[in-house]
């Protein structure tokens, strides 16, 4: 198989409306915040950018405003980004899921606990911003 020599490292940014209800549900499963950037048109200071992160894990969200101030400055890039929030699903594996459920007692739960064929156990929640946080455990086998 080849070697991928050029890419190091892929954090998904997702794109929201506000990034502010989002920077607490990270934080009650110990992201913190790395990095932040103030959205430029906002008048009342709200976050555009930020960076949470802990332990090798990193997330960024980005506001709809700081993406198009961004990215849309370029005629030819126009057509390739919405104008408005996009829903991910992001899939996050951890140790214990039971850590996982206790800090975040409250939060909206989509998907209850559930095992998959390819060896793990998962439960699902929404982010403030409406997306899909899908955490997993591995099981392992009984020896």
């Amino acid at each position: 198989m080849a070697t991928l020599t050029n890419l190091r490292k892929a954090t998904p940014v997702l794109v929201v409306d506000r990034i502010e209800p989002v920077v607490a549900f990270w934080k009650k499963l110990d992201l913190t915040v790395v990095a932040e950037a103030r959205d430029q048109a906002s008048e009342d200071g709200r976050l555009g950018f930020v960076i949470l992160a802990s332990q090798g894990v990193e997330i960024m969200y980005q506001t709809v405003a700081s993406v198009r101030d961004d990215l849309l400055k370029s005629a030819s890039v126009k057509e390739a980004v919405r104008s408005g929030p996009q829903q991910t699903t992001l899939f996050v594996e951890v140790n214990a899921l039971a850590e996982i459920e206790s800090k975040l007692q409250g939060e909206t739960l989509i998907m209850p606990r559930r095992t998959t064929v390819y060896g793990t156990t998962e439960l699902g929640y929404t982010d403030p911003a409406g997306n899909i946080v899908i955490f997993a455990e591995h099981v392992t086998a009984d020896t």
